[in-house]
């Protein structure tokens, strides 16, 4: 399957949620199955990403810790890379310090650790880019 990215991420909540389109595919009867959530928004004047979520459905995670999750941890870094491609300006990102897909709430904050986040205010984590 080829699949091609559009050049411009869209700019408003409201638009369509589609990053790309399916440019060609040698497979037959694909159905489409979500596998996970990711959203991120850019603030140009802070120049400034805030990653709100970016996890894998339960059913598709490996083991039940996040930091051992190779897999959540590759979908955050990749979304991490392709952000910054898409935003070159910014120098920061952020993220919440808590996420209902994790509990204990320490166990969150040691994978954001492992990721290289820090905390930043009260209730958030972040890194330069």
């Amino acid at each position: 399957m080829t699949v091609g990215l559009y050049q411009k991420p869209k700019h408003y909540a409201d638009q369509d949620e589609a990053l790309g389109e399916v440019l060609s595919t040698q497979v037959k009867d694909v159905r489409q199955h979500q596998i996970g959530n990711a959203q991120a928004w850019y603030y140009p004047q802070d120049k400034l990403i805030v990653m709100w979520e970016s996890f894998l459905d339960a059913h598709m995670r490996n083991v039940t810790s996040l930091t051992e999750d190779m897999y959540m941890q590759k979908l955050w870094s990749s979304f991490e890379q392709w952000l910054a491609k898409q935003f070159p300006e910014a120098t920061r990102i952020v993220t919440p310090f808590n996420d209902p897909i994790a509990e204990p709430i320490d166990e969150y904050q040691t994978f954001l650790r492992s990721l290289g986040y820090e905390p930043v205010a009260k209730a958030a984590f972040g890194k330069t880019i």
